[in-house]
């Protein structure tokens, strides 16, 4: 069992068409877009959707927005939006800008996915729970990412090896049968 990061737009070009040999057999898939570049997420559309064929049919998939850090739109700890002008002391200028791609566009993707894959939604976990904006340079939400993902992904590996066992035959407790001799040698 695995977990596979996929990356629209800042993904590194030479490794793009390894996707399907590691998507093979995963249990997760993370699929990661800019909030920033709404091309990165269509990008991810493009160049991903047909690659998760190869992972198992409960593979989950988990649809994350990087980069918030960047915008002017999260909210901070303290429960306040920032705003343009925030920034951190010391500094004269802010770089934040508005984030140009939305929670909802990430959701409608999720649900592609799922239609994609022919599963159905009551039996998979909800878009809102697998949709995620946060910021790696931070550590914004990514405890939170990984920790859903583990908490959904163990069950699933712990009930797989359980119904492995029940198929398993142990050969050594298993008796040979009587070797008896046939008429015409004895």
């Amino acid at each position: 069992m695995s977990a596979i990061l996929l990356q629209g737009h800042t993904g590194r070009e030479q490794f793009h068409g390894l996707g399907s040999l590691y998507c093979r057999g995963a249990a997760a898939i993370i699929l990661t877009y800019d909030v920033n570049h709404p091309q990165s997420l269509f990008e991810l559309e493009d160049r991903f959707l047909g690659l998760t064929e190869t992972a198992n049919n409960d593979c989950l998939f988990a649809i994350v927005g990087n980069k918030v850090d960047l915008t002017s739109e999260r909210d901070t700890e303290g429960g306040e939006k920032e705003g343009p002008a925030s920034g951190k002391v010391g500094s004269c200028v802010s770089t934040k800008v508005p984030k140009q791609v939305q929670p909802e566009d990430a959701v409608a993707l999720y649900k592609k996915i799922l239609k994609y894959k022919m599963l159905d939604e009551r039996e998979m976990p909800a878009a809102e729970q697998m949709c995620f904006e946060t910021s790696a340079k931070t550590g914004y939400n990514v405890d939170l990412l990984f920790e859903t993902l583990f908490d959904l992904v163990v069950p699933m590996i712990m009930r797989q090896r359980a119904e492995e066992s029940d198929q398993t035959v142990d050969i050594a407790s298993c008796k040979t049968p009587k070797q008896t001799r046939s008429g015409c040698c004895a």
